[in-house]
């Protein structure tokens, strides 16, 4: 973070200093007490259990040199305290001011599923040209993206800021702190659902986060889609039928749409899909025609890059190798080439990139022990999210037994049952072992498995054993009694079902 005085952040988030120096120099911001760093401002964020408001004279203790408060406190008037209506929304105030400030790209990642791993992939291919800042950790709410945002500096040439949501109206807060002028939509599930009620819903809020683009911006969409498709589809005298809301609507049709898949339509296509030595192959095909061209595009490149990437179309029909492996990874690092090429990097130089992607924790790693093969994919889980772990398993080489490990999903409502039904009714069709069910809605997983094995009993199709259990421990304590060398495992639950505790008893061996 670039220094800002307290004068400054006080007359951003029109909040009052009342006491202290107000040209002291603040260089960092925080909401956790405990992580302050010296000439710091601590945000105390009143929660639904927690007011932060509590804890502003430990975050001075480990060296927060100013504070925001919304409520009357003690004051130590060495310090400054600068008042304001809602530490939150001045919180956010802050971010966009401060965000305001750079005159740098910034591409927003959406997504139902798979927003980190496009923002990491993303962010991988840029690198290859660019000083670029990507969002850390979860910093992708409310809290975490104005944080995120005052993390640039003068060094940075192009961000690429992950964007999450999960009730009406956030995505609109997100984008006004954050102003994307490009963004990346991998898809359109179920993921918060019981607040959204449907999919056309969750795709019109997600779009919100176009709702700061300049007519020269960019908005890329996943072509395999069935909602963002359209997007694509709809002719120019059809897009107003389309549910979008009345601000996003104008930004909408003055976007420039990118669509990346394995669709005949996609300028950006993935063909000849291989799985090879534990690695993705593909070719890249790009649609040639008036809808693409990168140097039609009048977004500018930062900085000294534009002059020396003319030849952008270069690597049409080139082999992409991933060090990963599943259809989401293909989708993913598709986005990414399509968003360097805009940005004036050949898909020859940003590949390289993305060969050297490897997943960051939780999310898709492949962990080897006892000649036992563990995805550990347990940071989160979707029905769509969980179908792209199965292909990974199933994907994976030198295996004799596949076995899945899969705890409830949340946030689907009203739709929770049938959502974990239906997840059990695809794994039902595809070349797994063993399916082991960790809660009361993912015990759906495992009856629907049974019920088709009931029906196929005859014909002997399927032969999938099931185990159901309500605690994490009892889970591994059964894999621990019954798996063996050869065997592959996929581990994946939402957070809040803490399945990491799953792997780590895998491979600890206890």
């Amino acid at each position: 973070m670039e220094a800002l005085r307290a004068k400054e952040i006080a007359e951003a988030v029109g909040g009052i200093i009342l006491c202290g120096d107000e040209n002291i120099l603040i260089t960092s911001v925080g909401t956790n007490s405990k992580n302050m760093e010296a000439d710091s401002l601590f945000v105390p964020i009143v929660g639904e259990r927690v007011d932060a408001h509590d804890y502003i004279e430990d975050a001075f203790y480990n060296g927060a040199a100013a504070c925001f408060t919304a409520r009357d406190v003690a004051m130590n008037k060495d310090k400054v305290y600068i008042r304001v209506e809602d530490t939150l929304k001045a919180l956010q105030a802050l971010g966009s001011f401060y965000r305001s400030k750079f005159h740098i790209p910034v591409i927003g990642i959406t997504g139902s599923v798979g927003k980190t791993t496009t923002k990491e992939m993303v962010a991988a291919a840029l690198s290859t040209k660019y000083h670029v800042l990507k969002t850390e950790g979860n910093k992708n709410s409310q809290v975490g993206l104005p944080l995120m945002m005052l993390c640039m500096d003068a060094e940075h040439e192009i961000a690429v800021i992950e964007m999450g949501m999960s009730e009406e109206g956030e995505m609109a807060k997100l984008a006004k702190i954050a102003k994307p002028e490009a963004a990346v939509m991998t898809n359109i599930g179920v993921s918060h659902i019981a607040q959204l009620k449907t999919k056309e819903n969750i795709r019109k809020e997600k779009l919100n986060i176009i709702n700061f683009f300049n007519k020269n911006s960019l908005l890329f969409i996943n072509g395999n889609d069935a909602l963002l498709s359209k997007l694509y589809k709809t002719g120019e005298d059809d897009k107003d039928i389309l549910d979008i809301g009345e601000k996003t609507r104008p930004k909408f049709l003055d976007a420039k749409i990118i669509a990346f898949g394995t669709e005949d339509f996609c300028d950006y296509r993935a063909e000849n899909i291989q799985t090879v030595n534990g690695e993705t192959h593909f070719i890249l095909r790009k649609k040639q025609g008036d809808r693409f061209f990168p140097e039609q595009s009048k977004l500018q490149a930062p900085n000294s890059y534009l002059e020396e990437s003319r030849s952008v179309l270069s690597g049409d029909g080139e082999e992409i190798v991933l060090k990963v492996l599943g259809m989401h990874h293909v989708f993913n690092a598709l986005a990414a080439l399509a968003v360097a090429e805009q940005y004036h990097i050949p898909v020859s130089v940003s590949k390289k990139g993305l060969k050297d992607y490897t997943p960051i924790a939780m999310r898709g790693q492949i962990k080897e022990s006892n000649g036992i093969k563990i995805i550990d994919d347990s940071y989160n889980a979707s029905p769509d999210s969980i179908k792209s772990g199965i292909q990974v398993l199933l994907e994976l080489e030198g295996i004799k037994r596949r076995l899945a490990v899969l705890a409830d999903m949340m946030e689907l409502g009203e739709l929770s049952r049938q959502c974990h039904y239906d997840v059990g009714a695809y794994i039902s069709q595809q070349k797994i072992d063993e399916v082991i069910t960790i809660g009361e809605e993912a015990s759906y997983i495992a009856k629907a498995i049974t019920d088709t094995i009931e029906k196929a009993v005859q014909d002997k199709k399927v032969n999938i054993t099931t185990h159901s259990f309500m605690k994490n421990e009892d889970a591994a304590r059964y894999l621990l009694a019954h798996i063996k060398a050869g065997d592959g495992i996929l581990v994946k639950g939402s957070r809040g079902m803490k399945t990491d505790e799953i792997v780590k008893a895998v491979i600890e061996g206890k």
